[in-house]
Parts: C-alpha cells; structure tokens; sequence
C-alpha cells in the first residue's frame, strides 16, 4: 500500500521545541589566550527568530588591541550585514610563534565581512544589533588583536553558529527545508552508469516539511552506547555500524526516540526514525540533478567506494572494511558519506515507482526493504543518488547501516 501524509507544518517556527535553545546558537571549536591579552567570548542577547530584534555580543574584559569579528553565513546572502575588508593577512598572523595554537574555525570561504570592536572600551563589550532573519545559519568568530595589527594575537574565542529564524539547532544534524525534486534517473543500463528499470519512472517529488537528517552514519560508538552491541565487522568507534538489520535499526529509532521524548527534546509529531526513500533520495541530492552529487563522476577523492569504471581495474585501492564516517567531504548540504562507505536502510518497502507527481511519498507494506548509497566494496555505478536495492527486513550485510532522520511520525507495516 502506498500513503501520503498530509502535508505537515511549514516552518520550524510552529514547532514545540520544549527544550532546544530559543536562541538556536551553538558553539564549535576550541578558544585560545594569546601571547598578550584575553580571550574574547560570544553571546546572544534576545530570541533569534523571525522578524524580533537580537543582539550579539562580544565581551574582552580588560582585553589588549583591536579585534575583529568574522561573519560569515550559509543559505543567505553574505551581503546582508554590510562589512569591510580586513586589513591583513590572516595567514601571516596565524604564524606568530606567540600565538598560543588555538584554530580559526570559521570557514574561510566567509571571511568577507569582519567588524571593528576595541576591547579597551565599554568595560570590554561589543554589540551588533540584528532583525530577525527567517532561514540559513550565521557563522561568527572574533579574534581579539594586538595594536600593532601585525604580530600578536591576543585571543581566538569558540566559533558560534547562530540560527536564522526558525532554523533550530542540532548537533550532529543538519535541518533539510522543504522542496521538490526529479527522484529516479534515466540513466542508460550500460557503462558508465548501469541505470536500472526499477529507478524509473522519474517523477516530481514534493517534501513539504522540514525535517532534521543526521550528517553522519551512526557510528559503532553511538548504537554501543544506546544498545550495548556493536555486531559491525570492521570494527571503530567512529566507523558506521554495519550488520544491522532494518528491524534493528528502527528498533535503536524507537529507543532513541524513547529517550529524546523522555527528555522533553522531541518537537510534537515529530519522531527519530529511518528516512523514507523520498526523504533520503532528496537529502543526497542537495538540490543536484547529476547522478552524483557532485557531478556527472564520482572519483576515489570523493567518497569511499572501490571502483570507478564497473567490474575494471584500477581500483580505488582502498583497504577492506569501512572508513570512519566524515572522512570525505560532505555535500552542499553538509551530509557525509551520502555516497560510499556502506548503504543506509530506508524506512519504505522495495516496490516499483508509481508514475506522477507526489507529495511526501512513503511506501510501506511489502516484505522487502529499501537501501540506498552505495558501499565500500561497490563500483561508483552502485553509488548513485538514484540507485535503489531492498533485502529483507532481517536481512546482515557488512555493506549497510543506516543514519536517522528526526521527521514526522510515520508507522510502517510489518
């Protein structure tokens, strides 16, 4: 049987996030004391949402020199706060043997719009007022510097990232807007791609919720913590738990579920699971029409597969066994590993695409189950944003794990 949910809420805003940060900020990365001064911090004063006024403040109590501060944005324009070059180099004063070691976080990409704040004056604080702004990420350092502008560095505080509206903050997941897309692929059935009859027809795809997906596959260290097991046959902390069934893996989304709701962490309708094949399929593509997406090819540099050219030497060269998760760049949408390492179970059973547009697609009801994304044995081919297979519920292989949404509730048949 096939249903559609109902279209759910259509922004963050309207979601009863009890307990996540009303400021939705986070920080990352380590702060350092320079050589000569202190170490400047962040903070967010008022709600950060749409359309209400919030403050971000910068406090060096006491602190030497002239600092900067580095803003830097995703999913908006970097031409929203204004801003003027910097001065200098960063490279040149990231050398300086005085300084203590601590990172820029930031991405350097958007290092394009730092801001003047002195930290002799008004006991140390700096403010920026902001409106509200109603999607994307804000990224923000401060680097408090010396007068000479030259070699001392005073102190790097944490980066923060500060949510835009209702862009409410997870760690370990990335929020995924609504959208349409193209799912399937026409792909020819010979070299290179090996399309398939049952990645067709493509139709158009409507997704009208946000939902939370994880960046990473879920390592052996996280399902050991929630289930006192590690069945994986290449063994790591870090590597992607592997030989787990589709049962199993909805059953550790059932008891991590249990515990966020105990936690009062759950948004209301909303529940940890599997992806629905739609949801997965979306997420890989990032807005990609390619087959890859990050092209038209997938190389041995972009994910961790063994075969470019199917079933033909020369391999990747990779060795046996998984790769710890997060060791190749993610795609435009900060998801690792969509493509490589090992496939993910769906939370769809495997049958044929019906033709026509859909909204919020979900297929339950037959035995066999989908997986998708290709594995550390696999040929790029296998790897595709399209390519879908199905196993048994109960089906073990060393070649699939999987990674959960946080997505509205849905129940499969068993």
């Amino acid at each position: 049987m096939i249903s559609t949910k109902v279209p759910m809420l259509a922004a963050l805003a309207a979601l009863a996030l009890s307990t996540l940060p009303a400021q939705a900020q986070t920080t990352f990365g380590t702060s350092c004391a320079g050589a000569s001064g202190v170490t400047p911090t962040l903070s967010v004063s008022g709600v950060v949402q749409s359309g209400q006024p919030w403050t971000l403040e910068v406090t060096a109590p006491g602190g030497i020199g002239f600092g900067y501060l580095l803003v830097g944005f995703s999913n908006t324009t970097a031409s929203a706060l204004g801003g003027v070059p910097l001065p200098f180099d960063l490279g040149t004063l990231f050398t300086d043997p005085l300084w203590s070691g601590c990172d820029l976080t930031i991405d350097p990409n958007f290092l394009t719009l730092p801001y003047t704040f002195d930290p002799n004056a008004n006991g140390g604080l700096w403010t920026k007022n902001f409106q509200g702004f109603s999607g994307g990420q804000l990224y923000v350092q401060a680097i408090n510097i010396d007068a000479d502008f030259v070699t001392r560095i005073a102190g790097v505080s944490q980066g923060m990232i500060v949510g835009g509206g209702d862009s409410q903050l997870i760690p370990g997941m990335k929020l995924i807007p609504p959208g349409t897309f193209e799912m399937g692929s026409n792909a020819p059935g010979g070299d290179p791609y090996y399309g398939q009859a049952i990645e067709q027809p493509v139709h158009s795809v409507t997704i009208s919720y946000p939902f939370w997906m994880g960046q990473r596959e879920v390592t052996q260290a996280e399902y050991e913590a929630l289930t006192g097991l590690n069945p994986s046959a290449s063994v790591g902390p870090n590597r992607p738990v592997e030989r787990v069934s589709w049962n199993e893996a909805r059953a550790y989304c059932l008891s991590l579920t249990a515990f966020e709701s105990a936690a009062g962490n759950l948004p209301a309708g909303y529940e940890y699971r599997l992806p629905t094949e739609a949801e997965w399929e979306y997420a890989c593509r990032a807005g990609t029409t390619t087959e890859y997406n990050v092209g038209i090819a997938l190389s041995c540099a972009q994910a961790f597969f063994q075969f470019p050219k199917t079933n033909q030497f020369p391999s990747c060269g990779n060795p046996s066994g998984t790769a710890n998760v997060g060791s190749y760049a993610p795609n435009a949408w900060g998801l690792f590993d969509m493509h490589g390492n090992v496939h993910e179970w769906c939370l769809d059973s495997f049958t044929w695409y019906s033709a026509g547009d859909v909204t919020d697609p979900f297929v339950t009801g037959w035995a066999d189950r989908v997986y998708r994304g290709g594995t550390w044995f696999n040929q790029a081919s296998d790897c595709r944003s399209a390519a879908r297979n199905g196993w048994s519920s109960t089906g073990l292989s060393n070649g699939i794990g999987f990674r959960v949404v946080l997505a509205p509730v849905l129940v499969p048949v068993p």
